[in-house]
């Protein structure tokens, strides 16, 4: 709980009275609270983006926010929020579904004195896992303070185990002739070593234990250079603990090395002009500071970790110095589509960290892929030679959760490793991929689809409808088509997210063919009454990349008797950009067939009008997050005005949805967008039945 004993308080349940029960509960059990009751999921997500909260009291069967949601968002976010569930009644099968999905405890309703005991350990369990994380971070501040004076030391020194160097400050690094500290990680202590003074550091090379004693001791011997340049060495030799394991400290004094008088100038190589620097010291400095200012003022950031796909293949093609070239272009290429205030270093020769400060997890992760699909259409030259490359990129959000750099870094890198995994490839990825922590065990991807199908087959999935309003566009009768699962299945023991995660598995195809079939079922019938009306369909990811897609349609439509002009195709900004050049041509395919594309969930790329430009596409639909930042405050409603300016150049029509407040619809309607839609116009319904001819 925070320092100032006020418990930040987050409630979803159906019932306000209720949520003001449990607080008015929690005030007479001498909490002082910072509440907030919440009846949606998208204010649900904001909320957590926007500030830490201490605790979040969920209703277990709320249809306003459901709890899967609830803690999907939570692994997402990467956040440390317990969540405390109210069950109707004793239940034992909800009570293991809670805890399986994640949840602190699961308390029956009206069982007060259970409920104020559960907080009160979940608290303090929470104050627990704050204190040690930050324990790990000043413990990681003080290790990497260590670092930098070990780097910046004017004495040469190296860190041992195992007779293979862990560390190499540059002073060290260069007097054996290496071009940067990281040069020697890893290299056998004995090849700087001459062969006829090897028996005597011989005793130091081996596995030491962490209880065995090794006194101090300065050995002079003649060491090798890596173009075998003999050099005199007067070395200290220590027993140190370096990153949690017993190792060796290696330590050349400055005094040694002034005593010289010059003489080792001679060996140290120039450091190659064209190179980029590796600066993996500078990369961990750079993630401490966004983890601290993340755990200060609960600012989530965005690292990607950016790796060249077959980098060691294309070294061997053109050579270490033209691969140097590429790598300063990529560089500018990279920066070039970078918003202002990104961060770009290089950790490794094959890899890259970026920060992206201040961004979210959707919003990194469009970054991320945009970037993968940017690179990849580029062409690189050297000389007289052109080449492509492609790009990897793990994706991890940096919230208060997060304690060390190293940590970080291993989640971004772990995202790649399922990208090399989905390629079966151990050094091809092409695309980006965003780690999400793991809150209970979770379904694997074949679950999800037996679990889909087997949805499919039962009629287990039902569609709704939600209307499109006209504003200055066609007086046309518009409905979206949502899926969703059908009343009598949701009570099912589902993945969280499920029908997110049912999209993202190839059953996604049969889905989309099950929902246009449906749908357009029932658009023939209302067209019998009302001949104006038009459906916009989504379509999914695997869809777009399906070849057959157009052809499947076809025969359906015909089957049908419906026109394609009937029905708008929706698809995701998201799908194209990583799908760029399949999603151009399925745009051209149905334009030949007379039919209307929507491109949807638009503004979140990094360059949306660019995108935007390549397409033909005659409907735009912007994304919830812009939404909301225009519902939030001004400067939303601005960024909403700005595009929509920027918009108003090309052929589009525009549709706004999510309107939740009626304040907003004359300044929409000011701006010239052509439809909007939103629950507060009407949710989606099992029917199509909103009355269009009514003026207000």
């Amino acid at each position: 709980m925070a320092a100032d004993n006020a418990l930040k308080l987050l409630l979803t349940h159906d019932s306000v009275e209720e949520a003001n029960r449990v607080v008015s509960l929690l005030r007479n059990a001498n909490y002082r609270s910072e509440s907030k009751h919440v009846n949606n999921e998208d204010v649900l997500k904001k909320l957590l983006q926007d500030k830490s909260w201490d605790l979040v009291i969920a209703q277990f069967n709320g249809a306003d926010v459901p709890i899967k949601s609830i803690f999907s968002m939570t692994r997402k976010l990467n956040l440390d929020t317990p969540v405390v569930l109210i069950s109707d009644e004793y239940d034992p099968s909800e009570i293991v579904e809670g805890l399986r999905l994640g949840a602190a405890d699961v308390i029956p309703m009206d069982e007060d004195q259970h409920l104020l005991l559960s907080i009160s350990r979940t608290l303090y369990d929470l104050e627990q896992r704050r204190r040690l994380r930050t324990c790990r971070r000043r413990y990681s501040d003080a290790e990497t303070r260590c670092d930098r004076l070990l780097s910046s030391s004017e004495d040469a020194i190296a860190i041992v185990q195992e007779g293979t160097y862990l560390f190499a400050n540059e002073s060290y690094s260069q007097l054996f002739g290496y071009l940067n500290d990281e040069s020697m990680l890893c290299l056998p202590v004995i090849d700087n070593i001459s062969p006829e003074d090897r028996p005597q550091l011989k005793k130091f090379l081996k596995p030491i234990e962490a209880d065995e004693e090794i006194n101090t001791e300065t050995l002079r011997f003649t060491g090798m250079t890596n173009n075998e340049i003999p050099v005199p060495i007067e070395l200290r030799i220590a027993k140190v603990d370096y990153q949690n394991e017993p190792a060796l400290e290696f330590l050349i004094t400055k005094t040694f090395l002034e005593n010289q008088n010059g003489s080792l100038g001679d060996i140290f190589n120039e450091k190659t002009s064209g190179s980029v620097d590796i600066q993996r010291d500078k990369v961990i400095e750079l993630i401490n500071g966004t983890i601290r200012q993340a755990a200060q003022k609960h600012n989530t950031s965005v690292l990607l970790y950016i790796t060249i796909d077959r980098y060691q293949n294309t070294q061997h093609e053109v050579g270490l110095q033209k691969t140097e070239d590429l790598v300063w272009q990529l560089i500018e290429k990279i920066e070039s589509e970078s918003k202002t205030g990104y961060i770009l270093k290089r950790f490794k020769e094959d890899s890259f960290v970026m920060i992206l400060p201040s961004t979210g997890a959707d919003a990194g992760l469009i970054f991320a892929t945009h970037l993968c699909e940017y690179i990849d259409q580029q062409v690189f030259e050297l000389d007289k030679q052109t080449l492509s490359l492609t790009l990897g990129i793990g994706a991890t959000v940096i919230s208060e959760t997060v304690t060390t750099a190293e940590s970080c870094i291993e989640h971004a890198l772990s995202a790649i490793t399922e990208l090399h995994g989905e390629k079966s490839s151990p050094d091809f990825a092409n695309a980006a991929k965003l780690y999400e922590s793991g809150i209970g065990p979770e379904f694997t991807e074949d679950d999800v689809e037996s679990i889909a199908r087997t949805m499919l087959a039962e009629k287990q999935f039902e569609l709704l409808y939600q209307p499109i309003i006209p504003l200055h566009g066609d007086p046309q009768e518009y409905y979206e088509v949502l899926m969703q699962v059908a009343p009598e299945a949701q009570g099912a023991h589902l993945p969280d997210n499920f029908i997110a995660k049912v999209f993202k598995t190839p059953t996604a195809i049969d889905i989309d063919h099950w929902v246009i079939l449906e749908s357009i079922k029932t658009l023939s019938v209302k067209l019998k009454t009302a001949p104006s009306t038009r459906l916009f369909i989504n379509i999914s990811g695997h869809s777009i990349a399906d070849e057959g897609f157009t052809p499947w349609l076809k025969v359906a439509l015909k089957a049908s008797g419906l026109l394609p002009r009937h029905v708008v195709f929706q698809l995701r900004e998201i799908d194209v950009a990583r799908q760029f050049h399949r999603s151009a041509q399925l745009i051209e395919e149905l334009c030949r067939i007379n039919g209307d594309v929507a491109l949807s969930h638009f503004g979140l790329a990094i360059e949306p009008m660019k995108l935007l430009k390549k397409l033909s596409v005659n409907f735009v639909k912007f994304d919830s997050v812009i939404i909301e930042r225009a519902n939030e405050n001004e400067d939303g409603v601005v960024e909403v005005e700005g595009l929509i300016n920027a918009l108003k150049g090309e052929n589009e029509q525009i549709i706004v949805p999510f309107v939740e407040r009626a304040e907003m619809i004359p300044t929409l309607w000011r701006c010239g967008v052509h439809y909007i839609q939103g629950h507060f116009l009407q949710p989606p319904s099992p029917v199509m039945n909103y009355d269009f001819s009514d003026e207000n």
